[in-house]
Parts: C-alpha cells; sequence; structure tokens
C-alpha cells in the first residue's frame, strides 16, 4: 500500500460516463479514489463523487496502488500510461494497471510486454454499458496471472456484477471484448433491418419487440438498443464513435488470425456510413437509422411513435 496505509487506494484514468459511475462505486465501496481527467469540468466535479483529483497520470500512479483505465481509444490510453506525465513515469514494479476501456487486442498485448519490469497489467474490459456501470452490474473479462485477479477481486466486484477469469495473458480479455461487440453490433444491424421491415408492413414497434424478445429471434441489443429509435431519439449513452473503433479492433483481429471476417466487414461499413453522416457525432442506435435511410422508410413515421 502506499505511504504505509491500510486502506487500498484506487486511481480512476478517464471519467467520461463509464469511469465516472465506476469512480463512484468504488468511493461508495469505501476505497480511496483518485481521479485523473484532462477535462477541467471533469477534474471540479470529482469532489462530488469522494474523488480526489490528480493534476497527471504519473501522479495519480504514485499515490495508488492500482489504478484503472478507462479512455475512449488507443491514443487517449498511449498518451495516459507512457506520455511524459503519464502512468508509467509514476508506477513502480507493485502497481498495477487495470485496463477496462475497449482497447485493440494487440495494443493491449503490445502494451503488457512493454510494462514488464516496470508495472504489472490486469486486462479486465466490460460489457453492460452506462447502465451497467452505474448499477454495478457490469461484467468484467479479466485475463493475467491469476495470483493477481485473486488480490484484485475485491476491487473488480465493487464495479461489476459477474467476474469471469477468460486467461492467464494480457490482451485475451480484450480479444474477449473484442468478438463481444463485433456480435452486438452485428445483433442491431440484424434487429434493426427486420424491425424496419415488420414495421413497414405494418405491425407496430413495440410489439415487434415485446414477440422477439421472448423468441428465438431476441437478442440484447434488439431489447435494448433498437426500441431507442423512437423512444429517446438514437441515444443511448454509448457512442457510434465506440462502435466504430470496436468494429475497427474485430477486423484488425480477424486479419491477424486469418479468419473470416464477411459479417463484421459489412457491419464496419454501415458503421462507417453513420460516422459520415453524422460527422463522427450520435449513439449506437443511429445504428436502426442507417438501416431506415437505406430503407427509404422511418419507423417514427408510423403515427403511434413519438
Amino acid at each position: 500500500m502506499k505511504n504505509g496505509e491500510n486502506a487500498m487506494h484506487i486511481g480512476m484514468m478517464g471519467l467520461g460516463q463509464m469511469g465516472w459511475n465506476l469512480a463512484k462505486n468504488l468511493s461508495v465501496a469505501g476505497y480511496s479514489v483518485v481521479g485523473f481527467d484532462p477535462r477541467p469540468d471533469s477534474r471540479e466535479r470529482m469532489a462530488e463523487i469522494n474523488v480526489k483529483a490528480a493534476a497527471s497520470p504519473a501522479e495519480l500512479a504514485a499515490v495508488t496502488d492500482a489504478a484503472v483505465l478507462m479512455v475512449l481509444n488507443t491514443e487517449q490510453a498511449e498518451a495516459a500510461v507512457w506520455a511524459e506525465n503519464g502512468f508509467a513515469a509514476g508506477a513502480d514494479k507493485d502497481q498495477t494497471l487495470i485496463i477496462m476501456s475497449s482497447l485493440s487486442p494487440v495494443f493491449v498485448r503490445a502494451l503488457a510486454v512493454r510494462a514488464k519490469g516496470k508495472f504489472r497489467v490486469l486486462d479486465a474490459p466490460v460489457s453492460g454499458g452506462v447502465e451497467g456501470a452505474r448499477a454495478a452490474t457490469l461484467t468484467i473479462m479479466a485475463s493475467g496471472p491469476a495470483a493477481l485477479q485473486h488480490a484484485l477481486m475485491p476491487v473488480l466486484r465493487a464495479m461489476g456484477k459477474n467476474v469471469i477469469n477468460v486467461g492467464d495473458e494480457a490482451g485475451l480479455g480484450a480479444t474477449m471484448k473484442t468478438i463481444n461487440q463485433a456480435m452486438l453490433f452485428a445483433a442491431l444491424a440484424s434487429a434493426a433491418e427486420m424491425v424496419v421491415a415488420g414495421v413497414k408492413a405494418g405491425l407496430d414497434p413495440d410489439t415487434i419487440i415485446k414477440v422477439i424478445s421472448i423468441s428465438s429471434g431476441g437478442s440484447w441489443a434488439l431489447e435494448h438498443r433498437v426500441p431507442l429509435a423512437w423512444q429517446t431519439d438514437y441515444a443511448s449513452g454509448a457512442t457510434l464513435a465506440i462502435a466504430a473503433k470496436d468494429m475497427r479492433s474485430a477486423l484488425e483481429l480477424a486479419d491477424s488470425l486469418g479468419t473470416s471476417a464477411t459479417l463484421a466487414r459489412e457491419v464496419r461499413r454501415l458503421v462507417d456510413i453513420g460516422m459520415a453522416r453524422h460527422q463522427g457525432q450520435g449513439d449506437d442506435p443511429l445504428m436502426v437509422e442507417i438501416i431506415e435511410q437505406l430503407s427509404d422508410f422511418y419507423i417514427r413515421s408510423r403515427s403511434n411513435c413519438p
């Protein structure tokens, strides 16, 4: 423990919607939490959830026992860890970096190799979205040495309901998350196509969701994302930019392994259409809008949709 104190000190690098809720849950669980986020508004609000603000990732590393990385992409991760005042500059060999961001497996494996002798790495990406982060019900896909996973299990359980050991090497957690995301967005695209077709044929969209969700065609994407097209004007809190990043990671993984990615490439194409249309803004239910646009039919054109 840092400074000989008994209470474990946990860092949180990245306090967007996901990181904010993770930090809050760690604080509620009794951990002393130190946060870093380059955005001034995030730093100013940290006191609201009993989180101390660090001036840099290096400063955060110097006063914590383990630190969670929850940033958007590999570029932000590279800067947070390896920049001049990055995490590595303040860490020691007993410090642990818990990678909970959804990052490329290739990047995570390379980071773990580079970290050897400098600090320990636990690869632990999550699934469950902002809703799961808020409720501490995330699924956490942990990979790394068994002893390290065991030592940090209480910390992980403060943030997630299901903590699953997927392997003893960093990168396997990222691989699990990557294939999960590719399946999610493929299911979302498929569900969007058929809901649009069903509504255009005369079915009520909410009835479609109700029936299919308890039938063999049901999926999380159908139940929790497709209806947001007409319920929240395509807003979910999970960005389309994240979908684009995750599909790039999925294709990078498949290409590195020489496996088929026919469906993933088509989903990536659809996501790119949405990214271009909305200049990289907006949330992942815009996948439904992409299908609506290609179909020249919008679900909300139905009189019973808001």
